[in-house]
């Protein structure tokens, strides 16, 4: 199983400048009573990183209750919005339009260079290694629609299915010969690659969701994922205190170990787990400056407060290296 590590440096602000992010989660914030007002409507759920009974009340954020699985460590919402309330949710957020029409919008740039086109020369990659003849790409819930223009552009695959897709008047930015569909089940072939990029985090059901997935995709098919972990470093030492951490967009903070298993327990081969995150330690590190609330262990406070650059370099490089960083990618193939 192939691990990746990314050497460059990147900054938070560059892809979430601070001022318009607080901006969006005040925004969020504001609607999420809005939008969710009656709490008896949200639905009580085991782990959806394993499906377990066993879990713990971890802290409340934004007004929803995050849980800890006993059995696999990952951080989860429950009560939480249905599948049918979520899709409104994101349909009708103003915060996740402010998203789109400002930060997207004002840092294209800077997520064209360290998101759109890495992942989609990872995909191609492994498309070019395991599948070099291919047939039809599916998005799920298409955030970037640079990445599917890559995709696309490559011409590798006859058809290019967005299923949802996220970004701002679809049809007016995605590549014309995209087809776009509102659910899986429109799609009536199977198809040869499925991306779903930073969409485990966000959804009702995540072990549905890679069930679904295997289903749907031809024997030998690839299964790429981006998602935020649990088990990585900025969570685990600022847990709710983390400037990322909020519902419905982190509402499933899933382990690593929970994602190899439901993976594996589907039928996946997985050909690469890798955590190439490069913000964990300036998140952290930038939290604990400005919040007086965040207390870290003695050790990554001295670490954090009295060290320079080049140790910061080092820890983000080792957590890279040892799959501890919060940023979480795989590759699977199915059997």
């Amino acid at each position: 199983m192939k691990r990746v590590v990314f050497l460059e440096d990147l900054k938070e602000s560059a892809i979430r400048p601070s001022s318009l992010y607080n901006e969006y989660k005040e925004l969020l914030q504001k609607e999420l009573s809005r939008l969710f007002p009656d709490q008896s409507k949200l639905v009580k759920t085991n782990c959806p990183g394993c499906g377990g009974k066993k879990f713990q009340k971890a802290f409340v954020k934004l007004g929803f209750q995050y849980h800890k699985c006993n059995n696999c460590g990952s951080l989860f919402v429950s009560p939480r919005p249905t599948a049918a309330m979520l899709k409104d949710f994101y349909h009708k957020s103003r915060a996740r339009h402010f998203w789109m029409s400002n930060i997207t919008k004002s840092t294209r740039e800077t997520r064209y260079r360290h998101q759109s086109f890495p992942t989609a020369q990872w995909v191609l990659e492994y498309v070019e290694e395991y599948l070099p003849e291919t047939s039809v790409f599916l998005d799920h819930n298409s955030k970037y629609a640079d990445f599917l223009s890559l995709v696309n552009e490559s011409g590798k695959f006859k058809r290019i299915i967005s299923i949802a897709p996220e970004t701002p008047e679809p049809k007016n930015v995605l590549d014309k010969d995209v087809l776009v569909y509102n659910n899986l089940s429109q799609v009536r072939e199977k198809v040869d690659v499925f991306a779903a990029i930073e969409v485990l985090e966000r959804i009702f059901d995540p072990i549905a969701f890679i069930n679904d997935v295997y289903d749907i995709c031809q024997k030998g098919g690839l299964f790429f994922l981006t998602t935020n972990t649990s088990s990585g470093f900025e969570y685990q030492v600022l847990k709710d205190k983390s400037p990322r951490l909020h519902p419905p967009d982190r509402m499933n903070l899933l382990s690593i170990e929970a994602i190899q298993d439901r993976l594996t327990e589907a039928g996946f081969e997985i050909i690469e787990l890798s955590t190439p995150g490069r913000v964990d330690v300036e998140i952290v590190r930038s939290t604990l400056e400005s919040n007086p609330d965040v207390s870290l262990p003695e050790f990554f406070e001295y670490v954090l407060k009295k060290r320079d650059e080049h140790t910061w370099h080092s820890l983000q490089d080792f957590l890279q290296r040892n799959r501890l960083s919060s940023y979480l990618r795989v590759a699977a193939r199915k059997k």
